[in-house]
């Protein structure tokens, strides 16, 4: 059935002007129709109309880095537990509900055991359950005893690397995802140190090519984001720029390396959301927000993406990590970039979704008020539809006080990491 999605402004892509009073004509799962209520209150031809009111209507939002089946109630996930296949399943499940209440209507899921996030992307593409769009990297490619070894992607040496990738490939992963530095959650993996050598980087990137997977890479630190940058992997998450000594230098070479291959950055912004002094300095607030200046002065190309499921960060709370980037000076039309059109040229989907056009995909959400004016508004979404298939919306709850959670799990992390407690 066709529906006319009438809102008191339309924002068509970040870029283009308001359509004050606008409407958006969907019918099955793609948009036919963009423009004002003026002028197609009497053509849209809808069999129905949804009206917003006071609410800014435009593209879903991405979620370019997130853990469906992990926990983010605490330090307890099924990456560290025994839990069967039937309960991972409904826990992700639920997740994926999550991200349609934050009005997420495409994200990619980079990191899961076994086929699990497969089935549940097959899953919401049939409507079974809902969810958004999901592009799956499965079980992340990381070396022996390094970061989240026990999903299973454990490889070495140049054949090692090319055999893992094809397996990738012929369990129906969208995208690889390596892991080319350590890790809070795995122990003794070292977050500041690079794990796979050049060759292998190299060879990651090569033949993934073969199956045209892009590539990605967990990196929090500079080596590892240095020789992600030369092996030209197509994007980098988290960023955190730790040199060997620990600490948080920001490295304008190689972030130069990033602008000229046009390699973007995932900053995973949530974690800054959740206590001031998240894992260690470097996760602090003020540390992500000092990175994300220097490389926005860069001119680093950035996506937005959460790490939901990890370390108490929330599938529904999204939006808190749009106000790290506004504190870090993006433009209230740059967040709204780098959360739709621009995460969705990263994955591949540019002529599918991510800005509100005839002929694509009915991916929609909307806002109270202006979230333009009030990036506060992203917590309080009014419509989301997904796939052309409206979203049933739960109240985002507030964040609340998690001191006393955070603190306990933090140091289990940073114990587990080698770090002072």
């Amino acid at each position: 059935m066709s529906t006319a999605i009438r809102a008191a402004r339309v924002l068509p892509n970040s870029r283009a002007e308001f359509i004050q009073d606008g409407v958006v004509v969907v019918d099955s799962d793609r948009i036919t129709k963009v423009g004002a209520w003026a002028d197609l209150k009497d053509s849209h031809g809808a069999a129905a109309v949804k009206e917003l009111g006071d609410a800014t209507l435009m593209p879903g939002l991405f979620d370019c880095h997130m853990h469906l089946q992990q926990d983010p109630s605490g330090i307890a996930t099924s990456v560290h537990t025994d839990l069967s296949d039937e309960d991972i399943l409904a826990l992700m499940a639920k997740h994926a509900s999550k991200l349609l209440d934050a009005g997420v209507t495409t994200a990619r899921d980079l990191g899961a055991k076994r086929m699990n996030a497969i089935v549940t992307r097959e899953k919401i593409a049939k409507g079974e359950i809902p969810g958004p769009r999901v592009q799956c990297a499965n079980a992340p490619l990381t070396v022996p005893g390094g970061h989240c070894a026990a999903m299973g992607g454990v490889c070495e040496g140049v054949e090692g690397v090319r055999a893992e990738v094809r397996k990738r490939a012929s369990e129906g992963a969208n995208l690889i995802k390596v892991m080319s530095t350590g890790g809070f959650m795995t122990a003794g993996s070292h977050p500041s140190q690079a794990r796979f050598t050049p060759e292998e980087m190299s060879a990651i990137k090569d033949e993934a090519l073969k199956f045209g997977l892009p590539v990605t890479t967990h990196a929090t630190g500079t080596q590892g984001i240095d020789r992600a940058a030369d092996a030209n992997f197509d994007s980098i998450e988290h960023c955190a720029w730790i040199n060997p000594d620990g600490k948080a230098v920001f490295d304008p070479v190689v972030a130069q390396k990033l602008v000229d291959k046009n390699i973007a950055v995932c900053p995973t912004m949530n974690t800054a959301c959740i206590s001031q002094c998240y894992f260690c300095p470097w996760d602090s607030r003020d540390a992500i927000v000092d990175n994300l200046r220097k490389m926005r002065a860069a001119g680093v190309r950035l996506v937005a993406g959460t790490d939901a499921g990890i370390g108490l960060c929330r599938f529904e709370r999204y939006a808190d990590g749009l106000t790290v980037l506004a504190d870090a000076g993006y433009t209230p039309r740059e967040i709204v970039a780098a959360a739709t059109e621009d995460a969705a040229e990263l994955c591949g989907l540019g002529k599918e979704t991510g800005r509100l056009e005839p002929g694509l995909a009915a991916d929609l959400a909307a806002f109270a008020g202006n979230p333009l004016e009030d990036i506060a508004n992203y917590l309080q979404p009014r419509f989301v539809m997904a796939l052309g298939r409206e979203h049933k919306l739960t109240p985002i709850e507030p964040l609340g006080n998690i001191k006393e959670q955070a603190d306990l799990t933090f140091k289990l992390l940073r114990q587990g990491a080698g770090l002072p407690v």
